[in-house]
């Protein structure tokens, strides 16, 4: 009997004598708690599940900038053992659920490449100049979205999403111009900031290809994190340092695979559910919080300039969630207009 069924027959033991409510309770108890468990799946299905899961993805990966910050390792041995732990979890995670392993290796191969390259650029810009650079520039990616993202994952970009790419930009400016000139900034990390934003828009589109065509979330990211692995490993062991001393460092990069790293797994899960435009406008967000950590931990500068730039790029974020909504109830209704 289905779940309405019993709903109302439930409506009706309530009103019942207690005897009946006695002999039927556990019944209705259990129709009601699997209605309820369906509508929370039906949620997390949609859109609304893709973008709680992209912002989860972002305060994930901004706990990762202070972390590489303060483990002393090169950037080599800092991916090595991230990606290794990541591997080994998600490894058995796939394993205890039996979840089937991407069967087309190309898609695997190039989002492995491009994530890897953007880790080693990441954490070596990180660990160069000042967090609030490295995650304002990572931010104007969904300007390199909008423009590539047809030709490369078949979705168009409406203009109201790219108005509030440039809303989003502003606030980056804004933060830009006011850490110009400040100690903890320097020339080369803010060039390779600039080269992490190509890479991981790269890893991103990449990622996002890969999942549209049905990839499975948990195995796919192992992969793809398996194959980085390959990469980095001669970096890592021709690396000046390659075990942590410290068990402060040690701890520090099992967190690190474990909250940023799962953040990934977040966001490719978020594939299949959101745009690439919408998702890379939200990782935009992760200034905020990026600029946060870098003044608490590390003596970064962050006052109301930033919080105003900020403050534009949270805009930008509701905004284009708006803007999807709009647009996915739109075509949902179009085929029903075409009956």
């Amino acid at each position: 009997m289905g779940a309405t069924s019993w709903s109302r027959r439930c409506a009706w033991v309530r009103r019942s004598s207690p005897t009946r409510v006695w002999r039927r309770s556990s019944r209705c108890w259990r129709s009601e708690r699997g209605a309820r468990m369906s509508r929370i799946r039906s949620t997390l299905a949609g859109p609304g599940g893709g973008f709680a899961a992209v912002l989860g993805a972002m305060v994930a990966f901004s706990t990762g900038f202070p972390i590489v910050k303060g483990i002393d390792l090169p950037a080599a041995s800092i991916a090595f053992w991230r990606l290794g732990l990541g591997i080994a979890v998600l490894g058995a995670l796939a394993v205890a659920f039996r979840t089937p392993w991407p069967r087309r290796l190309g898609p695997v191969v190039g989002t492995g490449l491009a994530f890897v390259t953007h880790q080693l650029i990441f954490i070596e810009a990180t660990k160069l100049t000042s967090i609030a650079v490295v995650t304002l520039v990572a931010a104007m990616q969904p300007l390199l979205v909008a423009l590539v993202s047809r030709r490369t994952v078949g979705e168009r970009v409406p203009l109201s999403l790219i108005a509030w790419s440039g809303v989003a930009l502003a606030g980056v400016a804004l933060v830009l111009m006011r850490t110009a000139g400040d100690d903890s900034r320097d020339p080369l990390g803010d060039v390779l900031a600039v080269v992490n934003l190509f890479a991981f828009t790269a890893y991103f589109l990449a990622a996002k290809r890969a999942r549209t065509t049905g990839a499975p979330t948990l195995t796919f990211t192992a992969s793809f994190l398996a194959v980085g692995l390959v990469v980095v490993t001669p970096f890592a062991f021709a690396a000046p340092t390659l075990v942590p001393a410290t068990a402060f460092d040690v701890s520090w990069l099992v967190i690190l695979a474990l909250i940023p790293g799962n953040g990934h797994l977040l966001l490719n899960w978020a594939h299949q559910r959101v745009s690439a435009a919408l998702a890379s406008i939200a990782l935009a967000g992760i200034p905020l919080l990026g600029s946060l950590w870098g003044h608490l931990f590390f003596g970064e500068p962050f006052g109301l300039v930033h919080v105003a730039g900020i403050s534009l790029v949270a805009a930008a974020v509701v905004g284009s969630r708006v803007v999807e909504h709009r647009r996915t109830r739109e075509s949902r209704a179009e085929p029903v207009a075409e009956r």
